[in-house]
């Protein structure tokens, strides 16, 4: 089987190597041959090394401005433009809970809810069937897809797109994220990307990557060829958009210059809110008609100091044989500052197409953010695809054998479970979609087998006693259930409360 020739390929080229810190061999050959170690139980991916000092990468954000932002959006096919608002989508998701909470918002919209189910079933081959699909469901089950769903979603929509390579073997899986600064698509197999990567920025930190990344550099030292392509096998690649092949850039760059019209609202409020709190105090000089003072100067700065000794900081002091007059141009109202602030934050949800009641903005009724939760689950839809493409092409190449199985990542999130239920519970009552339904109640198809075996076999379920509820007490007083809110509308939810229906 592929995936076995994998993994043991893997091993071998990861035996410890006594000799790697020789200081006498030669550079370039330390590189070729640094391991990556695996513990004999579980997978193990190394990520900081004390003796490589470059191993641990540092990084700064600059502050950008609006206007870099519009003026890199005009040429995103430029590589530095790329990068440029790749960092700014960086710098904003540590600096801005408002573009955080967005992009953490559409990533974990999706439970990754799965079944596995035959590639192009043949009834008349069923050897070996069962032992294949207890491979498979096993390996997919060690990738645990909810996680790797909802991380590559995120750093996709954080950086444009999601580099990473598969680490598997018998008893664990996961991906390793690559730096998209040294990642570029190049091809796209069997409906999903494939990228490559720049060698001469990884060449010191081999160790860190798996063993195909060591015969990836030696095919760069061999050919000059700095961009290699990593195997189909181990390549994982999720585009936010994938309609854009020529460059690119994080999906939501055109909403950061409404981040900056949020944080110079809230800085002019602050300053604001500090001019309402300074006091000053101006004392005038007597002069006489020629405008000659009539007190010594240094009784003038005597007294002046004793004043000003005497005052707060946020109180200051002023002389000056001239009358000053007061103006002032805030809003006795008060509201004009919290106004403007609020509608900063309205503007920027409204620009990011997702409704603001989802955030604690309470601007639309709960029709509306209904059909605006449709519309976003739309949108990630299409990378939920891109994540199936990839396990799928996975199934093909990496196990061998007549019958193949694929994997259906189904449209559940976590606003619509309760619909889904529903929906696949009538599919069962008709004999269909039991897989369906476990997944979307979150019981994993290979769990079903063994969970099955527990509950009957195992575990005495029929002598347990029920709890005293409205299913079991002989109580024929009460009405039909309460109707979840989910399901009301706007003119039910105001009946629920006013308790209008209380006595009837």
């Amino acid at each position: 089987m592929a995936k076995d020739n994998y993994n043991r390929n893997r091993n071998n080229n990861h035996r410890p190597n006594n000799r790697r810190n020789n200081p006498s061999r030669n550079s370039q050959q330390q590189m070729v041959e640094m391991p990556l170690y695996f513990a004999k139980a579980l997978m193990r991916q190394l990520t900081y090394n004390p003796q490589n000092a470059s191993s641990k990468k540092s990084r700064s954000y600059s502050v950008y401005t609006k206007e870099n932002i519009l003026k890199w959006l005009q040429a995103p096919t430029s590589s530095s433009n790329e990068k440029s608002l790749r960092d700014a989508s960086n710098y904003m998701y540590l600096s801005s809970m408002h573009y955080n909470r967005l992009l953490n918002y559409y990533a974990g919209l999706y439970t990754g809810a799965y079944v596995i189910s035959p590639l192009g079933f043949d009834g008349s081959v069923k050897d070996n069937f069962a032992k294949q699909y207890r491979k498979v469901s096993k390996a997919i089950e060690l990738m645990n897809i909810p996680n790797i769903l909802r991380e590559e979603i995120l750093i996709a929509l954080r950086d444009g797109a999601f580099y990473g390579v598969l680490l598997s073997d018998n008893n664990s899986a996961f991906i390793q994220q690559l730096d998209p600064d040294y990642c570029r698509i190049t091809s796209i197999c069997d409906g999903s990307f494939l990228y490559k990567v720049d060698m001469t920025k990884i060449a010191s930190k081999l160790e860190f990557f798996p063993a195909e990344f060591t015969k990836m550099y030696n095919n760069y030292i061999a050919t000059g060829d700095q961009w290699q392509e990593v195997p189909v096998e181990i390549s994982v690649c999720i585009k936010a958009d994938s309609t854009l092949i020529d460059y690119t850039i994080p999906p939501f760059a055109a909403v950061m210059p409404s981040l900056y019209t949020i944080a110079n609202t809230e800085a002019l409020q602050e300053t604001a809110k500090e001019l309402k709190n300074y006091k000053m105090l101006a004392g005038k000089v007597p002069t006489d008609d020629k405008g000659n003072s009539l007190m010594p100067d240094d009784i003038v700065s005597k007294y002046y100091a004793h004043i000003a000794n005497a005052l707060g900081e946020n109180v200051g002091l002023a002389l000056s044989p001239f009358e000053f007059e007061a103006f002032g141009f805030e809003n006795k109202s008060g509201v004009a500052d919290v106004d403007d602030l609020s509608n900063a934050v309205a503007n920027f949800w409204s620009t990011a197409g997702t409704s603001g009641l989802l955030h604690g903005r309470e601007n639309s009724t709960s029709g509306v953010a209904k059909l605006a939760i449709k519309n976003d689950e739309t949108y990630v839809l299409g990378m939920v695809q891109q994540v199936e493409k990839v396990i799928n092409r996975y199934l093909k190449v990496g196990f061998s054998g007549t019958t193949k199985f694929k994997i259906t990542i189904l449209p559940i999130t976590v606003f619509n479970k309760e619909e889904y239920l529903k929906y696949y519970k009538e599919a069962v009552a008709f004999g269909i979609g039991k897989s369906q339904y476990a997944a979307t109640l979150g019981i994993p198809q290979c769990d079903i087998e063994g969970l099955t075996y527990l509950e009957s076999e195992l575990i005495p379920f029929d002598k347990l006693r029920p709890l005293k509820s409205a299913y079991t007490s002989s109580d024929k007083s009460g009405g039909r259930p309460q109707s979840s809110d989910n399901d009301l509308g706007d003119a039910g939810e105001e009946t629920r409360d006013d308790d209008t229906n209380a006595n009837k």
